[in-house]
């Protein structure tokens, strides 16, 4: 009897934890709205606190999509003092720099590592873009990562947050 009664309560709590789950999924119908209601940050601190805030997500669709065994654990407060590029270009002209910690681990891991990447960003007609990336791996020096999963995930932040057409698109 007290085998049965323990079924029962284990087939009831798996029904709630279910009720449960699937009442927090959002409906899809206000998806398309959330994403067109976003909108882009107008001061360049400002974009760079939300692109690090949201960049994990981003960052993890694209290694699964990507098919990269690893994911984001966390990524830190970008620091926005640029480094000197040019010395004779004016600052105006230069890409905004927005430098970044991202903490991850191999999918199923537990040893993590850490990787700074160091973003440039341009204002153009149709919102911010990025204009190239670079990754740094402990001592070893920086590589180019405009190719890489760092760039596909902010590209598609800038583009669903800043890139005017693609409102227009998804509001047909």
């Amino acid at each position: 009897m007290i085998e049965m009664l323990t079924n029962q309560q284990q087939k009831l709590s798996s029904s709630v934890i279910a009720i449960a789950l699937f009442s927090s999924i959002p409906n899809p119908a206000h998806a398309e709205t959330y994403i067109n209601n976003r909108t882009c940050p107008t001061d360049f601190p400002s974009l760079s606190k939300a692109l690090a805030k949201d960049l994990p997500d981003y960052l993890n669709r694209a290694y699964i999509r990507l098919r990269i065994k690893r994911e984001v654990m966390a990524i830190s407060q970008p620091e926005l003092e640029p480094l000197p590029l040019a010395s004779d270009q004016a600052r105006d002209r230069l890409p905004q720099q927005i430098f970044l910690s991202v903490l991850e681990r191999q999918t199923g891991s537990t040893i993590t590592s850490q990787r700074a990447y160091w973003l440039f960003v341009v204002p153009t007609s149709n919102g911010w873009r990025l204009a190239m990336a670079f990754m740094r791996i402990g001592q070893a020096p920086p590589v180019d990562a405009s190719d890489a999963a760092i760039a596909d995930a902010s590209n598609k932040w800038l583009r669903d947050y800043c890139d005017p057409r693609y409102k227009l698109k998804a509001n047909r």
